[in-house]
């Protein structure tokens, strides 16, 4: 007897209903539904429309035979994007990320040209078809350098290169090691404390004028046009009711 190979058995013939049944599951088997798949190449949407992404199943087919057979790459399939009218969250996929293909029940090549939202005839009758694919992303990947973190303890935001911003418990912790840069017309903080530095030795510079409305007390000197306040001394100094000259 030869030994049988592929996806009959020895009783795939042995009545009408076995054959029926294998004819079945073969039909069966050319639908198409979802896949683990890895990102090849991306084209961008950026900050403009949605971009789409080539990937390789990772699944491999297999031969009658019993060997494994890699699968061909699937081309300009729409990735996910977190989007609600005119705002998202862009975070754009990159070669290399493993996620699901998922593949539409009609043709959808009308839907993805005309971009609009609008229905539109299929453009051929196939059904269930690699070539209808849409990629979400995010499964089986390698841990962030770069995230956005919300947890039970608050909202996290890191660079992966030393900045963080912490949001934890009513606080707000910033950490930037190449500094803080703010343009505005102008800047307004609510707040009763305000303290710059961290310890002896720390500057703050400021090359505006300056207006106070209110009184400034000082543990250290302070010095105006290179002239100390406390330690300055003045010339023409008389007894009686004259003034004294500038100070110096």
């Amino acid at each position: 007897m030869s030994e049988i190979k592929g996806q009959q058995d020895f009783t795939t013939g042995a009545s009408g209903y076995n054959a029926q049944e294998f004819q079945i599951q073969q039909a069966l088997r050319r639908i198409n539904t979802a896949e683990p798949v890895r990102v090849v190449s991306v084209q961008p949407g950026a900050v403009g429309p949605v971009g789409m992404v080539s990937v390789q199943p990772l699944v491999n087919l297999v031969t009658g035979a019993g060997d494994g057979m890699a699968q061909s790459e699937l081309f300009q399939l729409p990735y996910l994007r977190i989007q609600g009218g005119e705002n998202a969250v862009i975070v754009d996929p990159k070669p290399g990320d493993v996620g699901l293909a998922v593949y539409a029940m009609r043709d959808t090549e009308g839907v993805k040209a005309n971009r609009d939202g609008k229905p539109a005839n299929p453009g051929s009758a196939r059904t269930y078809s690699k070539s209808d694919g849409f990629y979400l992303g995010g499964f089986l990947n390698a841990a962030p350098k770069r995230y956005v973190m919300v947890d039970d303890t608050g909202i996290t935001l890191d660079d992966g290169q030393g900045g963080k911003l912490e949001l934890k418990g009513g606080k707000l912790t910033i950490t930037a090691p190449a500094g803080i840069e703010s343009t505005s017309p102008t800047e307004v903080h609510h707040t009763p404390s305000l303290v710059f530095g961290d310890g002896d030795g720390a500057t703050a510079t400021m090359n505006a004028d300056m207006r106070i409305n209110g009184s400034v007390e000082s543990s250290g000197d302070q010095v105006a046009g290179g002239i100390s306040q406390t330690g300055h001394t003045h010339t023409g100094v008389e007894p009686g009711s004259g003034s004294t000259g500038k100070p110096q």
